[in-house]
């Protein structure tokens, strides 16, 4: 989201320029009927220099209307995209075809076990909380909104219409033609929960701010056919929900992400033995298990839980390491934003597509439960986004580059999953101490 009079609907992170010094009225011009416009133009009779100036008059006229054909043609012509934001958005269209027949795939094979990734009720789906979220958006029907957006995301929209609301104005925002809807990426993760697809959706919208005076505002950028990723994934009842919103820009990593199918299976499978063998040496219960170390936590608290993990598995780093790796693809998954934790961060912080180059215990924090606090070393798409302009403030949405972590890990229970992640801090970057919820 971005400005305060951002359209959530229209993508949950794109800066609509609405209000607040927004330019007022509707689009100006537009193609009308085309090119138009020209009267006709009389002939003096009989050839001479009267001919002579009538063709040279109907020569200039020809030209124009050629130069003018050519302008609009580039403009984008009868496709509606009359603006560099619709026409940058639009670029893409020919590679997310290519994707979308590429994942269509892997979802029709996936199906045959896992009737909830049938093709064509999914398509069907991601028209549906396309079109019935830019309803409830616009008649701000939050108990809607609420139904068909994940939690995280919810809150980020309710915000929104609190800041319109208290200036009086309403966001309206009604679809003229479309959605169309291309499946670009799926997750079939272990856990139904953490199943998601992501489809490419592309409307023709007018796109409007009603104020209390009667005035109206429109998008600085002109845009009428944004392009915008909806990720879906499984709420409570199994039924898939919004989880997260990107622009153009920032969304397009979906047409060339890796397509995790079988990938996620297999890592389930390597997480469950590592914390089965952690199982299998294991002291929990027996009063102090901070005191079976020989070193001391204070003096080395990394070769104090490495001495530890040898007579109790949940200690092993490699232990860590899944309940870190766990908290950053639920990072992922949640709008690309640490706001499904207790962290409130001034920016949107995003983190995709990590992976986990070394973990180092730094300090004991607290003995009664247990938290011990770990720096990780990680490489990912790691980036800040301004939330009211979209605008990118720290990192690159398209680079990997590598970032340190520091993570404070709970222990609850006496179970090797029983590691939870309850404060983060990157750098660089912003603080984002906090406690998880």
């Amino acid at each position: 989201m971005s400005t305060p009079a951002v359209a959530q609907a229209r993508g949950g992170g794109g800066s609509h320029g609405h209000g607040g010094g927004g330019h007022s009225g509707g689009h100006s011009g537009g193609h009308g009927g085309g090119i138009g416009g020209f009267h006709g133009v009389g002939f003096v009779g009989g050839g001479g220099a009267g001919s002579i100036i009538g063709l040279l008059i109907l020569a200039v006229i020809i030209l124009a209307l050629v130069m003018a054909f050519r302008a609009w043609k580039k403009g984008g012509g009868g496709s509606g995209l009359n603006t560099g934001s619709d026409r940058a958005a639009h670029r893409s269209d020919e590679a997310a075809r290519k994707r979308a027949t590429q994942v269509e795939a892997r979802v029709e094979a996936l199906a045959e076990t896992d009737a909830t990734f049938a093709l064509e009720p999914l398509k069907e789906r991601a028209v549906w909380l396309y079109t019935t979220a830019q309803r409830a958006w616009t008649a701000r029907d939050r108990a809607t909104l609420k139904r068909i957006l994940s939690p995280v995301l919810y809150v980020k929209w309710d915000e929104e219409l609190r800041d319109y609301e208290s200036r009086g104005e309403v966001n309206v925002v009604e679809i003229v033609a479309g959605p169309t809807v291309e499946l670009v990426n799926l997750a079939n993760r272990a856990g139904e929960g953490n199943d998601t697809v992501t489809f490419r959706i592309t409307a023709t919208l007018h796109d409007i701010v009603r104020r209390a005076n009667g005035s109206h505002a429109v998008r600085k950028d002109g845009s009428t056919r944004p392009v915008e990723y909806w990720t879906l994934r499984k709420d409570a009842s199994g039924a898939f929900i919004v989880a997260s919103i990107e622009q153009a820009a920032e969304g397009a990593h979906h047409l060339t992400d890796a397509i995790e199918t079988d990938f996620w299976d297999q890592k389930a499978v390597a997480r469950d033995a590592v914390l089965e063998v952690a199982e299998n040496v294991s002291v929990a219960g027996a009063g102090d298990v901070l005191e079976l170390t020989t070193i001391s936590w204070s003096t080395d608290a990394d070769a104090a839980a490495g001495d530890l993990s040898l007579v109790d598995g949940r200690f092993d780093k490699a232990v860590l390491e899944v309940a870190v790796e766990q908290f950053l693809e639920e990072w992922a998954m949640n709008d690309g934003s640490l706001d499904f934790t207790a962290v409130r961060t001034a920016n949107r912080t995003v983190m995709r597509n990590a992976a986990i180059a070394s973990i180092e215990v730094r300090s004991l924090v607290s003995r009664d439960p247990i938290v011990v606090r770990v720096v990780v070393a990680a490489e990912g798409v790691y980036y800040e986004v301004d939330r009211r302009t979209e605008k990118v403030l720290l990192g690159d949405a398209h680079k990997r580059r590598p970032v340190t972590f520091t993570f404070d890990l709970r222990l609850d229970g006496p179970s090797a999953k029983g590691w939870t992640v309850i404060a983060a801090d990157a750098q660089p970057g912003s603080q984002l101490t906090g406690n998880r919820s």
